[in-house]
């Protein structure tokens, strides 16, 4: 699955990463971190219980 995420440097000198389709950010130290927890995050939200697992290469991010 592809998601559109958008990436942008706060005030504050973090990054913070937002998918207006999921409704999600993250934050991070940098942009890449940002995306790290941003797919870890969508990853989380589609495994239906802690049985079933999604794969790594599952989610990917189209960075806007």
């Amino acid at each position: 699955m592809k998601y559109a995420v958008n990436v942008a440097q706060g005030e504050d000198g973090q990054f913070v990463a937002s998918c207006e389709a999921l409704g999600l950010s993250t934050t991070g130290l940098s942009a890449a971190n940002a995306l790290d927890v941003m797919r870890d995050e969508i990853r989380y939200r589609l495994e239906m219980c802690p049985c079933t697992s999604v794969g790594d290469d599952y989610v990917q991010l189209d960075v806007q």
